[in-house]
């Protein structure tokens, strides 16, 4: 009786951990399943697809229409007086800094010494001369040795040899005087630019034009695909500011630095029979431009057909105007420049790329950096483009 006893407690003991075991077992899975639906957002969004078309992507650095660095001249002993300051804008023929030439200065001090003698013995001419006549006219006139007309034909004669001599010292230094100052001047308008840290390198200054440009490169493949005066759409690779432009410049022969590289082999690979061209892109307005800038330019080729998006998709922050576009399932935000409006839809002149998937709305507020679905939308199919 007693060993029943026992094995119905041991019985009753494992259906109890069995319950427990399978209970926790099931509530944790519902946990995980929970787990699993709160991190994947039902968002509800609508798209609208950019239709994908082909495009050349130009990649290069914003600089100056004109630059010119002015280094120190190493041959002259001086330091250069700069007539400008930091900052200013001067037009063509400003001058920037000139430079004295102590040797020039040191024959100027030297002429100028010789003028001061000739003035002195001038002097002394006409204080012989004023002497010489009045012991002329103290002596009787039998015992005179000479005429007064002869006597001032003399002391005439060596004040002309003085002046004579002022007149040529005067021209000398007059020539060496426009020697004694090299002048600098601007060569085109433009912004002052002077370093802070004045070390041996350093250039006195340098004067940069206003005007910009995109200094950029394309390979070979895309060469023959773009033109000089193809529209371009050009974005600042640090803070998506978007502008537009144009194709000013392609250039027909690759650097030859690089052509002596790829004839000696200096690279390996698919990249060594691939040559790049120096491209320049005009900007059709430089605001958030600096010099220095990175900058993508995309060149949409094929048939230049507008691109009309949703007018309800468009935000504007700070007024610019905006889209939040899912990029593989990232939210991120294009800044775009638009153009009229037609019913319920607006051009869009630059700022999209090809294939980009607008959201137009959602069932949840969607904002820039939300993980949402990569592929599809959350409520069906990507939407066309109209």
């Amino acid at each position: 009786m007693k060993k029943k006893v026992i094995i119905a407690v041991g019985i009753i003991a494992a259906l109890v951990v069995g319950f427990f075991i399978i209970s926790n077992l099931l509530g944790g899975s519902k946990e995980t399943k929970s787990a699993d639906v709160a991190a994947k957002e039902d968002y509800g969004i609508e798209y609208f697809e950019v239709p994908d078309i082909e495009q050349v992507y130009i990649n290069g650095v914003v600089q100056p229409d004109q630059m010119e660095a002015f280094a120190k001249d190493t041959k002259m002993t001086s330091t250069p007086e700069i007539k400008v300051k930091n900052g200013d804008i001067v037009e063509p023929e400003t001058e920037l800094f000139t430079y004295e030439d102590k040797e020039v200065t040191k024959e100027i001090e030297n002429q100028n010494n010789n003028l001061s003698k000739q003035y002195t013995k001038k002097d002394n001419i006409y204080g012989k001369w004023n002497r010489a006549i009045d012991n002329f006219n103290k002596t009787k006139e039998e015992e005179r040795t000479t005429t007064k007309a002869a006597l001032d034909e003399q002391y005439q004669t060596e004040v002309d040899a003085a002046d004579e001599e002022i007149i040529f010292i005067n021209q000398t230094i007059a020539d060496l005087s426009t020697k004694q100052f090299i002048s600098t001047k601007a060569k085109f308008k433009g912004r002052v630019s002077i370093p802070e840290v004045k070390d041996e390198n350093a250039p006195i200054l340098r004067l940069t034009s206003e005007g910009l440009y995109v200094a950029g490169k394309v390979n070979e493949k895309d060469l023959m695909k773009i033109a000089v005066d193809q529209k371009a759409t050009l974005s600042v690779v640090s803070n998506g500011t978007t502008v537009t432009g144009k194709i000013s410049y392609i250039d027909d022969n690759p650097p030859e630095a690089q052509t002596n590289q790829n004839q000696s082999g200096g690279e390996s690979g698919s990249a060594a029979s691939m040559s790049s061209y120096n491209v320049k892109l005009s900007l059709d307005n430089l605001n958030g431009i600096k010099n220095g800038y990175h900058m993508q330019a995309t060149i949409n080729l094929g048939e230049n057909k507008p691109i009309e998006i949703p007018t309800s998709a468009i935000k504007e922050q700070e007024g610019k105007k905006y889209v939040l576009v899912n990029d593989f399932g990232s939210v991120i935000r294009r800044d775009i420049q638009v153009g009229e409006a037609v019913g319920d839809k607006t051009i869009v002149q630059s700022g999209l790329e090809s294939a980009d998937r607008i959201i137009i709305s959602s069932k949840k507020e969607v904002k820039e950096g939300d993980l949402v679905e990569a592929n599809t939308e959350e409520t069906g199919e990507p939407v066309p483009a109209g």
